[in-house]
Parts: C-alpha cells; structure tokens; sequence
C-alpha cells in the first residue's frame, strides 16, 4: 500500500500537491459546515463534538497553566546563572554568525538589534554579523549598508552586509534573502578563511529583535555540551515587549498570550517544538540540507521539517530560557496597525502550506519511525487547524444547534449544553489567570496586578481572538485550497 502510494507521488507531484492543498484548505470550512448542518441533522452529535472540544480546550489551558509556571521559572534560574563562566575549554573556536535580513524597515530598528549584540558578554570576537540587504531596495540599501558598516567597524569579529538579487525561481522574502546571506558568509568564512564548518552557528535575527546579554553565551554552552549539535535548533521565548505599552489594546491582547503561550510549548514541547522567527543551529546542518528553500514564504517551520526529513527524524529543537524581545505590529496610525497586525498573522498563518509538505514526505521516507512522524504531522494538524476553527467550537459552538434547531433545544441535552460548555470554558479561565501573572511578572509590572483594566480587557478576547486569530487562519487555508498563494509582506515597524 504504502508503496503504491509512494509511486503515485512520485508520478503525480502537481496533482498530488493541489490535492493536499485543496483537502488542507477544505477542513475548516467542513468544521464549521458541520455546526451549521450538523445542527440541523444530527444535533446530539454536534453537541457531544463541542463538549468533547471544550474538554480538549480545558486539557490545553490547563497544560499551558503547568507549563507557563516551570517555563518563567526556568528563565529566572538561566537568567541568574553566569554561562559565559559555565563554557567549555575550547568555546573560542566557535563562531557565531547572526544573519539581519531587512529591507526598508527604520534604520534605528537595526541599530536597536546591533546594540543588542554589543552589549553581549560573550566575546565580541567570535560573533560575525550579516547585513542582508535586498539589492531591490536600491541605493537605500547601499546607504544603510555603508553607514552601519562604519559605524560599528571593528567591533565584531567582523561584520559584513550582502545583497540578494533576486533570481529566477525565487520568491520575494526573508527566506531566499537569508539563503542568499549565509551561502556568502560559508564563501568568506569556510572556503576563504578556512573556519572549520563544524565551528560555526547561524542565528538568523528578525530587525525588531532585542537579545538579552547572554544569548549567545548560552547558546553556544547549549551548541558545545550537546551530543548531537549538528541535528539541533535552539530556539528562545519571544516576547513582543519593545513597543507592548505604545500599541493599542486590541493589538496587546494577542501579543500578550502569543508570548506566555510561546512559553509554555516551548516548554512542553521541547522534544517537539518548531523553531519560529529568530532561532539558531549549526551551518554545517544548514548546509547539508540545502539551506532554507528559495520559493517557500514560511520559511522557519519549513525548513525544521526539511531538516526533519533529511536527519531520518533525528531533529530537535533545544530550549534556550532567556526572553527575546521583539515588536509587536505597529504602524502611523492605529487602522494602520490593526491591518499590519492581521496581515502579519495571516503571513504566520501560511505555514498550513507545509501540511502537504508533511503528508508527502511522511510516505516518501518510510525509514523514518511511524511514530516520530506521526507526533510531528499530528502537532501541524493541531495548531492550524485549531487556529481557524477553535475560535467557532468554543464562542458559537454551544449555542448553534440551540439556535438553528428549537426542537433540540428543548431535550435534556439541548437544554444542558450552553451551561456545561459555559462551566468548562469558566475553569478554562485559569489560563487566563497564568497569562496575566507571568505577563506581568516578565515585565515587571506588578503594580498593574490590583488595575482592574487588567482583567476587564480580556471580555474583547473573543473579538480579537475572531479579528487577529480566526479570520487570518482561516483567509489562509482558504488561499491554499483555492490555489490563491501568498506573497510576502513585510510588517509595517515604528520605533
């Protein structure tokens, strides 16, 4: 069977590819036609699917309570630890790369990020930066180029700015720009200086990013004590605390649980986890593998599972507890915002182009464990298809075949669901709970602990959850189904 299957791949890639896109983008839209539909036909079922749904959610909230708690206490137990100190006899031999791809963003955001790398303890003469311009930026690239050039000459052990020209076959955006970066940096520092491969981590940085001073220290603690580092990303919390206080509320709500909940999966799923946004691993893995593919917008988890493949399944990803900060979507005007906002979350979105990634490969490499494939391809279905349909199985869900079918809302069961839905999302509430604590706590906000703002915000979770949440998933799924892909937008940032 499986080979079968495998031929057909093999024989049929286009046809094979649409139709996973077109089943992928279809599964939301056959939940939602199901409380709809379902309400009329066969409610009882409907409803036995939303309260087993609302037990899912009250397991999850419940998780992420375990897991945001251990997740800020090992922050506060790394941040206290000295890992310059803790490095291993011969850590000077390693050479951390941090690639910046940026195209038109404020010129301050990168002096913000560069700023950031000088105030590492980590020796400054082991740390190479990479000013990835895109030549279609023109002279203003050229500009920014020779400015920060000068500017922080000698600072590093070296730093250096490329140009990607973008070439055919290659989409516009952070990936091939990235790709085009570190191929150069392998070319000045492999093939010309002669640093051994095997030496040599690659952060690839966002603009916005902010490190905390022992990053790299850590990292390469991380890198130099591990017994596989060459199948490893590592992977820190980001937080979108740099310009959290200035963005309006409706924009804070998401940033605030995108950050705790970043927190408690990179906890829990630490043998499972995903790299996203700024991230670090080795360039003798990047490439191997073939560095980050030229065509693929969502380039983070997508090369994880290209690595994924590669490796026969030996990939993880290490937890690094020291808190990135980033920014969160803000723009000139507050409409402005809130549309940078959502099209940055249906950009993120976009990775529901590597389900068919997933599903093709968990058949084409058979060698594999069925079981490491099968935590890997279930953890994608989770998360995305959660992100468009969660957000309808728990606001609408009990209420619908209430609504649409009065002969059911008359049983026992139709009578009862809305107040065992509500009495399950009530404890889910604990979530809530641990978003605000360690919110707090991680910005040293105590005093907003006795403001009641702050908890009387979380009655618009529901709008913003269907606004910044639902509609960009769903947008997203919908484009892959219809065959409408995405291109790449850059995130409007304001310092």
């Amino acid at each position: 069977m499986n080979d079968r299957i495998i031929r057909y791949i093999n024989y049929h890639p286009i046809r094979t590819q649409r139709g996973l896109e077109i089943l992928t983008g279809l599964v939301p839209w056959l939940v939602i036609a199901f409380l709809v539909a379902g309400s009329f036909v066969v409610p009882e079922i409907v409803a036995y699917v939303i309260i087993a749904f609302n037990i899912y959610w009250l397991y999850r909230s419940l998780q992420m309570v375990i897991f945001s708690t251990t997740g800020y206490l090992n922050i506060k137990a790394t941040q206290k630890t000295d890992w310059l100190k803790k490095l291993p006899e011969g850590y000077k031999k390693i050479v951390n790369v941090v690639i910046i791809p940026n195209v038109k963003e404020p010129l301050a955001l990168l002096e913000r990020n560069l700023d950031s790398l000088l105030s590492q303890n980590f020796p400054l003469k082991n740390l190479v930066v990479v000013l990835a311009m895109e030549e279609r930026a023109g002279v203003v690239a050229h500009e920014r180029a020779e400015y920060l050039l000068k500017k922080y000459k000698n600072k590093f052990k070296k730093i250096t700015a490329t140009f990607h020209p973008l070439l055919p076959g290659e989409t516009i955006g952070k990936h091939s720009n990235e790709a085009y970066a570190a191929k150069t940096i392998k070319k000045i520092l492999v093939d010309e200086e002669k640093t051994p491969i095997g030496n040599i981590l690659i952060t690839t940085s966002d603009i916005d990013c902010v490190f905390p001073p022992q990053y790299f220290s850590l990292l390469t603690y991380k890198f130099s004590t591990s017994k596989n580092p060459f199948n490893e990303f590592f992977q820190a919390p980001l937080f979108m605390y740099n310009n959290i206080s200035r963005v309006p509320f409706m924009i804070r709500l998401p940033a605030i649980v995108g950050g705790i909940y970043f927190l408690s999966i990179l906890q829990k799923y630490s043998k499972r986890f995903v790299n996203f946004s700024t991230y670090s691993l080795s360039l003798k893995l990047l490439d191997e593998v073939g560095y980050w593919d030229l065509d693929v917008i969502p380039e983070d988890a997508h090369l994880f599972y290209k690595c994924f493949f590669a490796k026969q399944g030996d990939i993880a990803v290490v937890p690094l507890f020291l808190p990135i900060n980033i920014d969160a979507a803000e723009a000139e005007s507050k409409w402005k915002t809130y549309y940078n906002s959502y099209q940055q979350n249906k950009r993120w979105a976009w990775g529901v182009v590597d389900i068919p990634y997933i599903v093709k490969n968990f058949f084409l490499h058979p060698e594999i464990p069925l079981w490491n494939k099968i935590s890997r391809l279930s953890l994608a279905l989770e998360w995305h298809f959660a992100w468009s349909t969660s957000w309808f199985l728990i606001t609408l869900g009990a209420t619908i075949p209430t609504v649409l079918n009065s002969a059911f809302a008359r049983t026992a069961l139709g009578y009862n669901l809305p107040r065992t839905s509500s009495l399950i999302l009530t404890i889910c509430m604990l979530g809530l709970v641990a978003i605000t604590v360690y919110d707090l706590l991680l910005r040293k906000k105590l005093k907003h602990f006795f403001n009641p703002f702050t908890y009387l915000q979380w009655f618009l979770l529901p709008v913003v959850g269907l606004i910044f949440g639902a509609l960009p998933g769903l947008e997203s799924q919908t484009r892959l189904m219809l065959g409408k892909y995405l291109g790449y937008h850059v995130t409007e940032k304001k310092v």
